[in-house]
């Protein structure tokens, strides 16, 4: 096994085992076990912990952001400007593709997604800083561009509930389960699309609340 095998099967492996058990939760000596390798190789490829899940999530996450704005630039570039539908499109459409693995829904990136959310509050905090301030912003200032007439306050709730939306589509999978007729969670590109047109009526059609 050569050194980047070793270091793309300790990757793979945190993945599997933040996705399953979170960021404290996760032993490294259980993860060696699983990954076949020692601590000394983790040690020599990452440094320590911390330092093997944050590369795990600049693996998972920058591309995903990169190709968020990528779209969001495409459709700013359209003739108008960028509309609401476009830009919430472009937000969403990346992830809900990374969630559909080759072989159906891939469990291990939802849940991944899921326990990103329900760090602790320093941990969190960290990786939005580095991960998701700059994009936040970025939409947020397209959808300002796109909505004009908002106040900051108003615009900064219905993204907040935006987001909270995508969230939970993303995260509730049930593909058996109770009150799930007539919707296939296996079908992430059917569920952006439907999430995309739930969004952005709630967006428009939400209405500021009596001073």
């Amino acid at each position: 096994m050569d050194a980047l095998d070793t270091r793309e099967r300790i990757l793979l492996t945190a993945e599997r085992f933040y996705a399953e058990r979170g960021f404290d939760g996760t032993s490294m000596r259980s993860l060696t076990e699983e990954a076949g390798v020692n601590l000394a190789a983790v040690n020599y490829h990452f440094g320590s912990k911390k330092a093997l899940m944050w590369d795990m999530f600049r693996a998972k996450i920058v591309p995903l952001n990169d190709e968020r704005i990528r779209r969001l630039e495409a459709a700013e570039a359209q003739p108008g400007g960028a509309t609401l539908e476009a830009i919430f499109d472009a937000l969403l459409r990346p992830m809900f593709e990374q969630a559909q693995g080759p072989d159906g829904t891939n469990i291990i990136f939802m849940r991944m997604v899921g326990r990103m959310f329900s760090e602790n509050e320093e941990f969190w905090q960290q990786l939005h800083v580095e991960f998701f301030n700059d994009l936040t912003a970025r939409f947020r200032g397209a959808v300002a561009v796109a909505e004009p007439g908002l106040t900051p306050a108003s615009l900064a709730w219905r993204f907040h509930f935006a987001i909270g939306a995508m969230l939970g589509a993303l995260l509730i999978y049930h593909p058996k389960g109770a009150c799930t007729e007539h919707i296939d969670f296996g079908d992430q590109d059917k569920m952006c699309t439907h999430l995309v047109s739930y969004m952005c009526a709630g967006f428009r059609g939400m209405e500021a609340p009596a001073e």
